[in-house]
């Protein structure tokens, strides 16, 4: 039997000057030891990747996945009718939370009008309570817009003086910058990353933000002139230009057909700034959190251009949600984002404008979103509006239903990571 596995085999042979034969073998042998070699480091590599792999993610805290999967179905099922063209006028995002007091999951359905019929043709009659055996909640909340800063007299009444728009020597994550082409508006550096690669290499350090702060979103290439300003060409003191746009995740605009995922872009940081892997008040990032292991309703914190440090608390998951875009007129849709509620009453809002691009983490430094969306206005009272066409039949109940506000959108950190193929620098 060893034979048929160690034996010597004939390659070829040739005639010698003087006549003879020269044969040429080969050894089952070195094949058998040639193919242990290649399988052990195979095995180191996948085992170390592997490893790796969990050193990098924050370990599960005994979610119930198979229930949550079961009620994203439902979710999904419903947010394709109440989200779709021609079905409400004030319904624009649907997600999974927590009863109040409880911990089951509802889904919430979120309008911006609570005296508009819930359904277009709904007349008084209101919102079912369940569907397919899920309870269903009705919430009051402005339509979110991408929180980029137009210029500095859109500033809202409230002065935030603890973001950081000045130019930095060491470039941190948190503070002002943007690409070059975006005039007059502002953004922020999330954090640091480097692209993930099958083979050894040296390690470029990126910079980590939205789409739509490091990218033109009217443009289709990535040209010579993608370059990222710090701090943003937005503001009014003097900027310089520290990074080279690399990739994207580009924005479908109006189209619910073709969701988005992800706000999210990368820019080569250049060797001749040196950078500090921190972000103010938080420290350095330590891990990061799979989508399906963040827990609704864990605290979570983020330093942004214009906020500065903020905590906020997660308040949806797998939120479904249309977000506007101001410099264009045009809105996009988003799948299975975060809404991150502010910690009231500590803070009235957990983002700005100008805040996209923040990294959001939770209490022990680990990331869990990228932040590109959301609002800081406040609630108009509109449930207190005498209006003409007020339905009189859901006048108690919309007194009472929940409200958010000051509220941010973010993308899962995970999606990012997946989507543009990095590592966050830990």
């Amino acid at each position: 039997m060893a034979l048929l596995f160690f034996g010597r085999h004939l390659l070829w042979s040739h005639q010698n000057a003087n006549g003879g034969t020269t044969f040429y073998y080969y050894y089952d042998a070195i094949t058998w030891l040639a193919g242990a070699i290649a399988l052990l480091w195979l095995t180191w590599f996948l085992i170390g990747r592997y490893r790796r792999g969990l050193a990098l993610r924050r370990p599960p805290r005994h979610t119930n996945y198979r229930l949550l999967k079961r009620v994203v179905k439902i979710k999904r099922d419903l947010s394709s009718r109440y989200l779709r063209a021609g079905f409400s006028n004030t319904i624009h995002a649907v997600g999974i939370g927590k009863v109040a007091g409880g911990n089951d999951y509802c889904i919430q359905v979120f309008v911006d009008d609570v005296n508009q019929e819930w359904r277009i043709g709904a007349g008084a009659t209101r919102l079912p309570t369940r569907y397919r055996g899920v309870p269903v909640i009705m919430i009051e909340m402005p339509m979110a817009g991408f929180l980029y800063e137009a210029t500095l007299s859109s500033m809202e009444p409230r002065q935030y003086t603890d973001g950081i728009r000045e130019p930095q020597e060491i470039v941190i994550g948190g503070i002002s910058g943007a690409n070059a082409n975006l005039k007059g508006q502002s953004g922020t550096i999330g954090y640091f990353c480097t692209r993930k690669s099958k083979l050894p290499r040296r390690k470029e350090i990126h910079l980590l933000s939205n789409f739509h702060v490091f990218a033109d979103p009217c443009k289709t290439n990535i040209d010579e002139s993608d370059l990222i300003m710090q701090p943003s060409p937005g503001e009014p003191t003097s900027n310089r230009p520290i990074a080279s746009l690399i990739s994207f995740s580009a924005l479908k605009f109006d189209d619910k057909k073709q969701p988005n995922h992800v706000d999210a872009a990368i820019a080569r940081l250049w060797a001749s700034h040196p950078h500090k892997a921190v972000i103010p008040l938080i420290g350095a990032v330590k891990r990061y959190v799979e989508t399906k292991d963040i827990e609704i309703g864990e605290s979570v914190r983020k330093f942004g251009r214009t906020t500065g440090y903020t905590e906020g608390r997660v308040f949806s998951i797998c939120l479904d949600i249309w977000i506007r875009y101001d410099r264009t007129g045009r809105s996009a849709f988003f799948q299975d984002q975060l809404l991150i509620a502010p910690a009231l009453p500590t803070l009235p809002g957990f983002v700005s404008k100008g805040d996209s691009g923040s990294l959001v983490v939770d209490a022990e430094q680990n990331a869990i979103g990228l932040i590109f969306g959301g609002t800081s206005k406040p609630l108009e009272s509109k449930s207190d509006l005498a209006k003409p066409d007020r339905i009189p039949a859901a006048d108690a109940a919309i007194d009472k239903l929940p409200k958010i506000e000051g509220y941010g959108v973010a993308n899962p950190i995970s999606e990012v990571l997946d989507r543009l193929k990095i590592e966050l620098l830990v």
